[in-house]
Formats: structure tokens, sequence, C-alpha cells
């Protein structure tokens, strides 16, 4: 019997560690990690000029969160590229079948093992590990700046640009031999972090006044481009979730006043900080906070929106918080308002390795909205002139991201009347209906540069999708599509607290401040956060889980169903340029500027044209307008470890279903000491019904804990074999239905392993006691799941709590 129970453990050992195999990628360092065998990263030195060099920075200096980045073999990135293909076709097995962080690991990055190996290697040379994605993309490393330039054969400079100082490495980083294939470029050498796509509003604007021109309010946004047609079908981002990538700290209380005086649902945002401590100290990173927040949650009115945010000395910025957005999979869309000239972002493969976080994040069905810039064709200028060159922006010129440009009012201005009431109504909006538009160019006015980014990339080529005329086949062509940006006519209206133009509270009467002055932005930021929002209300019509990269989709539909955008035809995004740079026309009809004109159908100023809401969700493929439902429910903070928090959970009815559904919550990972419970069913028999969904946590305490195991075991082996139904339960269940297929034969064999480790250990029966210590649920933001399930019909949400 016991030789018997042995051979059973061998096999059951055997086949345990196949389930492990076959999910675990390749090891590809096949070397020791030998610090005397260095090769130059191709690509890795700063583009700065000479003339900014200050001389080197204090040895002693920190750096932190310098992250190595790893590349994907080529097998694996031909994987992926076919996957991303069948995630978007409809007769596809895998169409809409999203992966998790940790799937994408197993499958698109390099192994555990050779995780630690460079982790060791990081130790070894006296750095301190800080940080492993959990898509095993990345690992991130502190150490002083004479350490980094020792280890990596580079040095660290000070450099001032613009009046301001930043510091770079001098010269290509160099990389042990045995990692040469496996890194694909370092983030965090440097502090230049990608800038804020906004401006300011004039010096003395108008507000629904007789000289024509006007501010934009969620109402009027609502009207002009189409969302208001889907709040009458009860499409208003329910039950979803947008993820705002920032830089900066905000105050909820502006944001709960934007949406009172908007006449918007309570449902303030929740503040996600990812490393340090943020601050208001950046003017222009906090317009873009409130910007971003309170104009994604006024179009998607009803979704949550998680303001994920990061210290301002953190070297990527908020870019930072867009990793942090995909590597934890917090949310089906994330908007980013921030970037940087494409050029700039070749410098240390950083472009390559945002597309990575693009892909990665396309595959867990997350779609990245991103600004196009604000300075027309020359996004690698500021200032009146360019001289850079054409250029575009990274993100939005990535393929894997949707890039929105600029737009601005135009057929208003001959008849204001038309398009405009001559007063506002209760919750301040004037708009009639869609008013046409023209290329964003207030650049006359401002004398500076400031109209849509736009133009073609020179790194990342034509994707499939864009094909036909009016694309220019040398690269991926930017913008696809454009909203309002005009600071000019018409701006964006926001609640800040004090607005910067005079110092004085900001909507502390009505939209206005004591003076009768509103607080307002223009720039391609707003058109970010706005068609996020947009995304959002797509998402909860077509499929809650998320819809990825929205690309491949959006240029059919402008083939099939033109009626979903609105072409733009006029304008352009043309900026003057100095004689004898780049690209500088020096004959024909523009002589002394670079740039794009508008044209019919797809040009290089507004892409595809505006978006009618309305018909792009209604025509998208998968909208069927059956009867369901939508689930949402807001955020919990919770005071200390040991109390509790209630969540009402509301369960919609959209498209006029009327029946029962049940509801189950799932708590985070044991560690956290959090349970949930929530009201099993509701009757959803009108427009709604509410559940109420209750958090415990555990507080701080000390346990004397006393086991007996049976005679003929270990005390382990009981456990082990008690629990283990359990277990493989769990562990089959917490996996979405999706993919429980193969994580079911998994749990199986571990189930027969973990029933008969009983046999394949010895010893007697015994009892013994031991003393633990915790300190309860530590301080944290968690998740619950909610699922709530009708029929045939299932609908999940997140619930973020926060526990100080």
């Amino acid at each position: 019997m016991a030789r018997s129970s042995k051979s059973v453990c061998i096999v059951l050992f055997f086949l345990l560690a196949l389930s492990f195999a076959q999910a675990a990628p390749q090891n590809r360092i096949a070397r020791v990690i030998d610090s005397a065998q260095f090769v130059p990263l191709q690509g890795s030195e700063h583009p700065l000029a000479p003339e900014f060099d200050r001389g080197p920075v204090d040895p002693s200096m920190q750096m932190q969160f310098v992250t190595i980045n790893f590349k994907k073999s080529a097998a694996q990135q031909k994987a992926l590229n076919l996957l991303l293909a069948q995630q978007q076709d409809r007769a596809s097995a895998n169409y809409h079948k999203w992966v998790t962080p940790e799937e994408y690991a197993d499958r698109f990055s390099i192994s555990t093992a050779d995780i630690d190996k460079v982790s060791a290697w990081l130790t070894s040379q006296g750095f301190t590990v800080s940080h492993v994605a959990r898509g095993r993309t990345r690992i991130s490393f502190s150490g002083s700046a004479a350490q980094i330039e020792s280890v990596f054969h580079s040095q660290i400079h000070q450099y001032e640009v613009n009046g301001e100082r930043h510091y770079a490495n001098v010269g290509e980083i160099s990389v042990p031999a045995a990692l040469a294939d496996v890194v694909l470029g370092f983030t965090g050498l440097n502090d230049f972090r990608p800038k804020p796509h906004l401006r300011r509003m004039p010096a003395s604007p108008h507000f629904t006044d007789s000289p024509g021109n006007f501010a934009l309010v969620p109402e009027d946004f609502a009207t002009i481009y189409g969302v208001k047609a889907l709040y009458d079908q009860g499409i208003d981002g329910t039950g979803q979730t947008i993820a705002v990538a920032g830089g900066s700290a905000i105050t909820l209380s502006n944001i709960n006043t934007f949406r009172s005086l908007a006449g918007l649902p309570v449902n303030p945002p929740t503040v996600i900080v990812v490393s340090g401590t943020p601050s208001s100290a950046d003017a222009d990173a906090l317009l873009e906070a409130y910007l971003d927040v309170e104009w994604a949650g006024a179009v998607a009115k009803n979704a949550q929106i998680l303001f994920v945010t990061t210290d301002p000395n953190d070297n990527e910025g908020p870019f930072d918080a867009v990793q942090f957005s995909v590597d934890n999979d917090l949310a089906p869309v994330i908007s980013v308002s921030f970037g940087f000239c494409e050029l700039q972002a070749n410098a240390e493969n950083n472009a390559d390795i945002v597309q990575g976080w693009a892909q990665e994040a396309n595959s867990q069905g997350q779609t990245i909205v991103a600004a196009s810039g604000d300075t027309g064709a020359a996004d690698c200028d500021g200032g009146s002139s360019a001289t850079h060159g054409l250029a575009v922006d990274i993100p939005a010129a990535i393929p894997e991201i949707t890039g929105v440009g600029g737009s601005e009012f135009l057929a208003d201005l001959a008849s204001p009347t038309t398009y405009w009431n001559s007063t506002n109504d209760s919750v301040y909006g004037s708009a009639k209906k869609y008013i046409p538009e023209e290329v964003w160019n207030d650049t006359s006015q401002e004398d500076q540069l400031s109209s849509g980014g736009g133009g073609v990339s020179t790194i990342f080529s034509l994707p499939s999708w864009q094909s036909g005329a009016g694309f220019i086949t040398t690269g991926r062509n930017v913008p696809d599509i454009a909203l309002n940006a005009s600071n000019f006519h018409d701006f964006y209206l926001l609640c800040i607290g004090t607005n910067p133009q005079d110092s004085l509270p900001s909507c502390s009467n009505g939209f206005l401040d004591s003076t009768g002055q509103p607080a307002g932005v223009g720039g391609t930021s707003a058109g970010a956060p706005t068609f996020a929002g947009m995304v959002a209300l797509l998402d909860q019509a077509i499929d809650p889980t998320g819809v990825g990269n929205v690309n491949p989709q959006l240029y059919p539909l402008a083939a099939s169903t033109p009626a979903a955008f609105n072409d733009i035809t006029n304008g352009n995004n043309l900026v003057p340029c100095t004689t004898g740079s780049p690209s500088c026309l020096t004959t024909g009809l523009h002589p002394g500027q670079i740039g794009y004109n508008a044209a019919a159908g797809y040009d290089q100023a507004s892409g595809l044209g505006s978006v009618n809401a309305d018909v792009l969700v209604t025509s998208w493929p998968g909208f069927s307008g059956a009867a369901t439902f939508t689930v949402g429910g807001p955020g919990v903070t919770i005071a200390t470890p040991g109390g509790t928090g209630i969540a009402s959970i509301t369960v919609d009815s959209l498209n006029s279903f009327s029946g029962t559904v049940s509801l189950t919550c799932t708590p985070p990972p044991s560690t956290a000491l959090i349970t949930c419970s929530i009201t099993p069913s509701v009757d959803v028999t009108g427009s709604s019904a509410a559940a109420t969904l209750t958090i415990n946590t555990t507080a701080a305490h000390v346990a004397l804990a006393s086991s007996s195991a049976p005679k003929g075991t270990t005390g382990m082996g009981w456990v082990m074999a008690s629990g283990a139904g359990l277990f493989a339960g769990v562990l089959v269940m917490g996996v979405p239905s999706r993919r429980r297929k193969s994580t079911a034969m998994f749990a199986l064999v571990l189930f027969a392993f973990m029933v008969t480790g009983v046999a394949c250990g010895g010893g007697s029966g015994g009892s013994s006691h031991t003393t633990s210590t915790s300190g309860g649920t530590p301080a944290a933001i968690y998740t619950i799941g909610v699922n709530a399930v009708s029929g045939s019909i299932t609908r999940s949400i997140t619930v973020f709590v926060t526990v100080k």
C-alpha cells in the first residue's frame, strides 16, 4: 500500500509539474550575467544638444524607479500580433477573449526564472529592487547616480532647457551581454516628463453672450456630439470604469461642485496614488487633472472615474500612472492627455516601450485614448515658429492607441442663434444641436503655435486599417478623430478651486467666480477624456469587459456608416516655421508654414472628423439594443482597519429589462483580511433596483492557535486533505468563465495531489500551539468584484475600497 501511494505521488507530482511547464514561458537568459562583459544598448542616448549640458550631477543623487523594460522574443511578438487581430475579429474563437496580466506574463513576457536572475544581479550590484510588473514586462530599482554610472557605463548630467533644470544620461547605456537579447530599453534615467496638452482660456472670455463666443458645459457637449440620445436609451456609463492618468493632487470638493452645477449625479472619483505624495505645485498639471476627471465623468456620467496619479518627482510622471493602470488592468478605458514629441520618444527606445504597454492593454480589453498635441504638425516645437520640422506626438501616434486631434465650431460664428439659445438653462446648457466644425487653429490669435496635432509617424508603419484616399503611406497617420479643442471658441468650463486667471475661487457664482469670470481650458487634452467617456458608453452597450483597440473598427465604420462621424473639411493645422528649417515650405500656397489641410474624408489635421456618439455606438458591430441591465456602485473608504463600509449597488434597466438579478461579491485575496456580503438578489420592475454591499475589514490582534491532526497524518497533511476540495473549487471559480477550462484541469490535478498528500507523508498525530500577531487589514486600495446574473445575462463591476 505504501509503495502504491508513493507511485501515485510520483505521477501526480509529474502532472502538476507538467501543468506548470505548459503555462510558463521559456527561459531566455542562458548565460551567467557577467559584470565584466557589457554591450551598448542602441538608441539609448538622450537627444539633448551639448549647449544645454551643465555638467555631472552630484554622485550621491538618488535615482528612484529606474526601470529595465524587457522585449518579447520574435515568436512571442508574432503570437501577440495574431491574438490582437483575433480579439477584434468577430469570426474568431478568440473574439473579445481578454487575458489577465498573469496570463500575459506567461504568454508574452520573460520567465519568472529570468526575472529572478535579473533581480539577483541588480541586488548584487548594490541596487534596491522595488517593483516587478505583474505582466513581467519590466523591473524597477533604485540607487545613486554614481552606482548607475559605474554599473551601466554611462554618465548622468544636469541640463538646463527653457530655464528648467533636468538630468539625463550622456551617451548610450550598456547592459551585460547576457541580457542584450531581452532588454528593450530603460526608463527613469532622465526626468524629462511628458507635458499636458492644454491651452488656457483667453484673458477676457465670453459666456453665452451676444458676440457669439460660448463656453461648453456637459449638457452642451452631450447635445452637440450625440451623447444625449444615448442617455435616453439608458446608456450613461453605469457599471463602467475609466482610469485617468495624471501627475498632481486634486480636491474632490471642486469636482463635486462641477457635477452639481452641471446636473450630473453624485459620483465622486476614486484617487489612486501610484507612489509618493502628489502635489498641486504644477499649475498646468493641476488644470489637466480637473479637465480630465471632470469631463470624462461628464460624458460617461455614471461611470466610476479613477484618478491614477503620481508624485511629481517620479521619473515618468503621468506615464507611470498609465503603466500602473495597464499593469493592474484597472479599467477598460484609459485616458492620457500628456505626451511628447515622437523624435524625443525615440531616445531610450521609449516609443517601443510605450507601444508595449498599449499592446498589453489591448490584449486585456483596455482602450487607451490620447491627446494628439497642441502645436499643429510641429509637435517638437513651442513658441511662435517651428524649427524642428514635421512631427507627431507619443502616445497618440502609436497604432494601438486612439489619437484625438482638435476641432473648433465654425457655423455658429455667422449664425449664433441657429445653434445656441441666448440664455442658459438650469444646468447652464445653451447648445441646440450639432455645430459644423473646422480644424482647431488659434495660432494667429495666441501668437504661439496653437493647433491640433497631426501628421505621419516616422517610427510606426501604416496600419492595415488605414487604407484608401487621404492617407500618407510612409507611416501611421494621426489623428484618428477630432473633438472641440479651442480655448477661444469655445473652451470647456471647469471647477478648479482657485482660478489662475484672477486668483479668485472658481465656481463660487455658478460656473463663474465673484467677478463673473469662468475657469476654462482648451487643447487636445479636452478630446482625450471626452472621447474616453464615449468609449465607456460603447463598452456598456457592446461588452462591459471592454472592447480593446477601437481603431481597427473606427475606419471601416467611417466607410460603412459615415453618419457616425462629422467630416471636417475646413481649416488646417498649419503653423509658422523658420525659413531653412526642416519641411518649412518656401513656395506654393503656404510659404513659411508647415502642416496639413482639412479635406473630405480622412486628413492629417482632423482624422475621420468629430463623432456622433449615438450613431457610433448603435452602429458598432454587436450592438443589439436588446433588453438587458447595467450594474454600478461607488467606491468605499474605511477610516481604520476593523471598520465596515457600505456601498449601494444599483441595477439599472436598459431597453425595458425587467426580472430578478442574482448578486454575489468576491473579496480580495485572503492576505487583505477583507470580507464582503451583498443582497442576494433584487427584482428590477421599473427603471432600477438597489442592493447593499457590506465590506468588513480586520483590526490588529494577537491569536493563540491550537491544532490537532488525526492519527497517521502530519498536521500539514490533514490541512491539505480537508481543504483541497475547497481550494480547487475557489481556484476554478475565481477565474472568469471564458478561462476556466484549462484552469479546471490544473485544479483537478492539484486537488488529487493535495488529497493523496496524506499518504505521501508519514508521521503520527499530535497537537501544537502557535501564537501569531496580525496587523489587521493593511492601509491600501483594494478591489471587490460584484457579479450580477439574470438568465443568460451576466454583468460584473469592480468596487474600489480604500482602507486608511
